[in-house]
């Protein structure tokens, strides 16, 4: 791999953690649509769904009458999840009332209504469905969450400090990962350019609030307040501070650090002035608001997408990490589940709102990658929920996505399982396989740099996902 270090060197310190690889002499002006920046270079934009999501849960086969049928044993075995009863005519009608009848011309799914703009993207061929995905066979949060940020099914149990497959990807396209999550997830941290396998910041720009970035400015009227003379005075004391400390001080680079600081954070803030929030993004986040979520901090990740999205040429953007907690459902699985894929899917809600407010050629060069640490059992358990299972789906996104289903989504060999006590999706495709083709078409040739395994890498018979693009 290669990078170029001159401005890597003197960001490795935690303490400048949230600048990144940021050069202000080295933007490029880009061109934009209606004011809106075009992207430098194609974006990933992964959402983590924290907790081990049941995506049967939103897109379940649909109801047979034959007691034998992949169909009728689906809603049979899983009716308590849905708060049902053990009536077949109960599950029919949840069918054909709270399902969309979609089909890719072979394989009949459902695809819950409350996910309108998913529906969308499946009508207008940008939704890819990959099945039967596997990253460990544990079934532990923490460490499948490790495994997945990683991109890297063989991690142990204490290969925490390894870097994550964001970050591989900004290396080696000398670009940035932006967390715009309260902390950074792992997938954010990219190699340490001394030793590849433990990982650094120096591509990471913690962007938890993307309005707030800049060193401390009084606004107009507060220059005199106490805050406002001491920020006059600690930026004037830096400035003398640069003149008189030698170029060989190891204080440089903290006053170095400052300017820089000051420069990245003063153009994110002059940019986003010119680009006030959309109405409707920060409804996602204000209460009372029309279309607010139930969760308002995945409404202000949106809201820091979009302006990552603004501010891409000063940030050098390459990746975007989001997250989502609430997908734990061991039990009342309904009533917690479906508010949660309203948040993301629904008309006027979290992706919707975003796509509204985005140029045809920014949603071209970028793609939306989510999906789960695993998946769930199955069969409900017994408080109307679904426990810890193994394989899941991943949903890939975009305009340049080629749309479809990837792998059998109801095989037929689960039917002779439903009687074990705890049932899994049989994992036939590892991460490698996924991953590797969005690293691919962010940056051609990349993919076989950060999954050097992916030809070793188990890989569901038929199944085509270099493919996954147009």
């Amino acid at each position: 791999m290669k990078r170029r270090n001159f401005i890597k060197s003197t960001l490795v310190s935690s303490a400048l953690y949230g600048v990144g690889g940021f050069s202000l002499f080295n933007q490029i002006a880009h061109a934009s649509v209606g004011g809106f920046p075009t992207l430098g270079s194609r974006v990933l934009v992964d959402l983590m769904l924290h907790g081990g999501p049941n995506l049967r849960h939103l897109m379940p086969p649909p109801y047979e009458s034959d007691p034998n049928s992949f169909g009728y044993r689906y809603w049979q075995e899983n009716a308590q999840a849905h708060n049902l009863s053990d009536d077949p005519t109960a599950w029919e009608q949840r069918w054909e009332n709270d399902y969309y009848h979609l089909t890719d011309g072979t394989t009949a799914f459902g695809l819950l209504k409350e996910a309108t703009w998913l529906k969308t993207m499946w009508d207008q061929g940008f939704l890819a469905i990959v099945n039967n995905v596997i990253g460990s066979n544990s079934r532990d949060h923490s460490y499948c969450q490790m495994i997945k940020d990683q991109g890297n099914v063989n991690a142990g149990r204490n290969d925490s400090g390894n870097p994550g497959w964001g970050g591989k990807l900004a290396y080696v396209t000398d670009g940035n990962v932006l967390a715009l999550t309260s902390s950074p997830r792992n997938f954010c941290f990219g190699p340490n350019p001394n030793n590849l396998s433990q990982r650094s910041n120096a591509n990471v720009i913690s962007a938890a609030d993307t309005r707030t970035m800049r060193l401390y400015h009084p606004s107009a009227g507060k220059e005199k307040t106490y805050a406002g003379r001491i920020a006059r005075s600690l930026r004037a004391y830096y400035a003398a501070k640069r003149e008189e400390i030698a170029s060989d001080s190891i204080y440089k680079r903290f006053t170095d650090m400052e300017s820089k600081s000051r420069k990245f954070g003063d153009a994110i803030d002059d940019r986003l002035s010119q680009f006030p929030i959309p109405s409707n993004i920060e409804g996602l986040y204000t209460a009372g608001s029309s279309n607010v979520l139930n969760n308002r901090g995945l409404g202000k990740q949106i809201r820091n997408l979009y302006d990552s999205l603004a501010v891409n040429d000063i940030v050098n953007l390459r990746a975007a990490s989001l997250a989502m907690g609430g997908w734990d459902t061991h039990k009342d699985q309904k009533s917690t589940i479906e508010k949660n894929f309203s948040d993301l899917f629904g008309t006027n809600k979290a992706f919707d709102a975003l796509s509204q407010n985005l140029p045809a050629i920014v949603r071209q060069n970028s793609v939306l990658l989510i999906g789960g640490e695993f998946g769930r059992q199955l069969k409900a358990n017994g408080n109307n929920g679904t426990d810890h299972g193994r394989g899941t789906s991943f949903l890939v996104i975009g305009d340049s996505v080629n749309g479809g289903i990837y792998g059998n989504m109801y095989p037929e060999a689960e039917l002779a399982r439903l009687d074990d006590n705890s049932p899994d999706i049989t994992g036939l495709t590892e991460y490698d396989h996924i991953f590797a083709p969005i690293c691919d078409w962010i940056a051609p040739n990349s993919g076989s740099m950060i999954f050097p395994n992916q030809t070793a890498a188990t890989l569901e018979t038929g199944v085509d996902l270099t493919q996954l693009f147009i």
